[in-house]
């Protein structure tokens, strides 16, 4: 009796466990494959700064994520985001932190953040979604870097990557 007692937990247990759904992690920059925390600061002469994060792996859906930042000279900071899937998707997804280097604390002040997205429904051939765009009305003669999170999804499937510039110095000359 007391084998069957336990048998019939041992049975319980697993169709419990089996009927219940699971959730995956939420995707985000920290736990995203690709370059995290590595930036440094650019000498003043050098005007941008370009991070790729190429994903080759058999069955992969993402392919690419790159950001870039650029000393317009003008006090503006243009930002650029791609990513790029290497097929068509249902949805890509991206999303851009602008950062000024705390020079008090030693670290990376996020200031804002931008998003984008795009579906197979406003595109039917949705591989790729690139943006580019200038922001202004931050203090010049300070550092800026920007950080990406790229993500593509395919039905229930979904990839991401992390991708981080180098500090570049914003000028208005």
């Amino acid at each position: 009796m007391r084998n069957v007692k336990k048998v019939l937990v041992v049975i319980l247990v697993l169709v419990f466990s089996m009927s219940m759904t699971t959730f995956a992690d939420e995707i985000t920059w920290e736990n995203s494959p690709g370059h995290h925390n590595q930036s440094k600061l650019l000498n003043e002469n050098i005007d941008s700064s370009k991070d790729v994060v190429q994903l080759l792996g058999r069955g992969e859906i993402l392919a690419e994520g790159s950001v870039a930042i650029i000393n317009k000279k003008d006090g503006r900071i243009h930002i650029s985001v791609d990513t790029l899937a290497h097929r068509r998707v249902d949805r890509i997804y991206h999303k851009i932190f602008l950062e000024q280097w705390d020079e008090s604390e030693q670290d990376w002040r996020q200031l804002e953040s931008f998003q984008f997205s795009k579906t197979k429904e406003q595109d039917s051939n949705l591989s790729v979604l690139l943006n580019s765009f200038s922001v202004g009305g931050y203090p010049t003669n300070k550092y800026y870097r920007v950080r990406g999170l790229h993500m593509v999804e395919l039905g229930d499937w979904a990839e991401s990557c992390a991708t981080e510039t180098h500090g570049v110095l914003i000028t208005n000359k």
